[in-house]
């Protein structure tokens, strides 16, 4: 079963690929967030394109806050992407995705959404070999 990551911003989407089977998450690309309507059209072609069964976004657990108008903008954003794709989406914590990424790439912080999108993938496989 094949995979979408999704690491949402107000500016850009980082985009990350994987599947059950390997339990291995990669980097997909960036696509820039001009509205919803776009986002969504972007992501359901590359669904299309890839055979995505599944997708993953992640969301800023805050445990020392309740809800935050970032995380109902995530919610609402998931809601329209499971409306308009019908697959099951799942959110993944994802508090600590955008620092490890920046770890990662330090010297390509242009791409680090893609890596963010890789590392909320990657969570959700390994919360099943725990």
């Amino acid at each position: 079963m094949k995979l979408l990551g999704i690491d949402y911003g107000d500016s850009k989407i980082g985009l990350a690929i994987g599947d059950i089977e390997s339990g291995v998450a990669t980097p997909y690309g960036v696509i820039k967030n001009l509205g919803w309507n776009n986002a969504i059209h972007q992501i359901k072609s590359v669904c299309e394109k890839e055979r995505i069964e599944k997708i993953i976004v992640g969301v800023p657990v805050n445990p020392m806050v309740i809800e935050s108008e970032q995380i109902k903008k995530i919610e609402d954003f998931i809601f329209k992407l499971r409306t308009e794709t019908g697959l099951e989406i799942i959110g993944q914590d994802e508090r600590f995705s955008t620092q490890e990424a920046q770890k990662l790439i330090a010297k390509r912080k242009s791409k680090d959404d893609d890596v963010s999108a890789m590392l909320i993938l990657q969570g959700y496989f390994d919360s099943f070999s725990k």
